[in-house]
């Protein structure tokens, strides 16, 4: 059995829209403990909810999908699965998830924080503290907000500091771009930012949120411009040793965590894969390596070697992704399945929004695919997953 630990996707700015919620009451600090999947679509304003059964089947939850007025850039659970929150043009909204993973806007449907377009975002393992990237609407340039949640409401206070500005490059001009990934590594101690054609930068996380850049940010090791690279989906494995990043134009790159978070690049890598890989995921044992390709439609998988890094195609990869350009994987609450988005589905093709795999039975690692979802109002085209813990 495999469990998907790591996830950052492909996430896009540019959508409008307005608000129109209803206010709602709040669900509390219930623990929820059901396998829940949550879909922001990027062709309309709604986040779709499914609930996934023992044997794989997928149903929509109730009232789902929700219409939350703007699309959802980004979408993070808390640990205990009580609060979802939604990064959006118009800021981050929070929801209470509810015992059957249906989910009630809180803040009587204003945006819990407004200082951060949010493309990625993250809550840490304590679950107090949302820290959230994008573009700072204060900076406007790329930034990480640090925001720490009430446990009951799930509304969110700035922190001191918040948001902080990230690298914008080396030269007198700084370089904006949207970042394309966020990963708070498994022990709670570092903090990495794809920020495509800029690199990676890392940030230490310290006691009550704080966060962090060092003197001289970390970035991956130099890259031929020839192919243009851009830096997308981070993931870690659970011992937080090796930190591998989906790279566009170049394919799967595996670095190892030292000292400080400081990042070296491990023999063999990059590691070749379909084209267009914007996603990579993690197994929760430290065992397999998932990388979604968006430009070829399937999913490259890899076994883990602990001691050397070193990574191993698993027979029969690439694995078909049952869609259109597949931007974003992750593990749901039972650790058995595999779910994947494909943005290419907007309700003209016969492709899945949503593909959901089980893990072969012979072959260790291998996906098979077992059920598919719309995720509604048509047409779709699916932009960010999150899923219970």
């Amino acid at each position: 059995m495999r469990r998907i630990q790591g996830l950052c996707c492909l996430l896009l700015l540019g959508l409008t829209g307005c608000d129109f919620f209803v206010p709602q009451t709040s669900s509390g600090g219930t623990v929820n403990t059901g396998d829940f999947l949550y879909v922001g679509n990027g062709n309309n304003t709604y986040i779709a909810g499914f609930g996934v059964s023992s044997s794989g089947a997928l149903s929509v939850l109730p009232s789902s999908p929700y219409n939350n007025g703007v699309a959802a850039q980004s979408l993070a659970v808390t640990p205990t699965n009580t609060f979802l929150y939604a990064g959006t043009t118009n800021g981050i909204y929070a929801y209470a998830i509810n015992s059957n993973g249906s989910i009630t806007v809180q803040n009587s449907g204003n945006a819990a924080a407004q200082d951060v377009i949010a493309t990625a975002m993250q809550v840490d393992s304590t679950g107090n503290y949302l820290l959230a990237v994008g573009i700072s609407t204060s900076l406007q340039a790329q930034a990480i907000g640090i925001y720490q949640i009430d446990v009951t409401t799930g509304l969110l206070t700035a922190l001191t500091g918040s948001p902080l500005g990230l690298y914008t490059g080396t030269t007198a001009t700084p370089t904006v771009v949207t970042p394309t990934g966020m990963l708070i590594t498994p022990n709670n101690s570092f903090v990495y930012v794809s920020l495509g054609s800029l690199g990676v930068q890392v940030l230490t996380l310290g006691t009550g949120g704080a966060l962090s850049t060092g003197t001289a940010p970390t970035f991956l090791p130099p890259r031929s411009t020839s192919t243009s690279p851009a830096d997308y989906g981070l993931a870690s494995n659970p011992g937080s040793t090796f930190l591998f990043v989906a790279e566009i134009n170049t394919g799967l790159r595996e670095l190892s965590i030292g000292t400080n978070g400081t990042l070296n690049e491990v023999s063999g890598s990059p590691y070749a894969v379909g084209t267009g890989t914007t996603g990579v995921a993690m197994d929760a044992t430290g065992s397999d390596v998932y990388a979604a390709n968006k430009g070829s439609n399937n999913i490259s998988a890899f076994t883990l070697t602990a001691a050397s890094g070193k990574l191993t195609a698993i027979a029969g990869s690439p694995f078909s992704s049952g869609g259109l350009l597949p931007i974003a994987l992750i593990n749901d609450n039972s650790k058995k399945y595999v779910a994947v988005i494909n943005s290419g589905a907007n309700g003209s093709n016969n492709n899945s929004d949503l593909q959901l795999f089980s893990f072969d039975a012979t072959t260790d690692g291998k996906l098979d695919p077992i059920a598919t979802a719309t995720t509604g109002t048509d047409p779709t085209n699916p932009q960010t997953l999150a899923a219970s813990h």
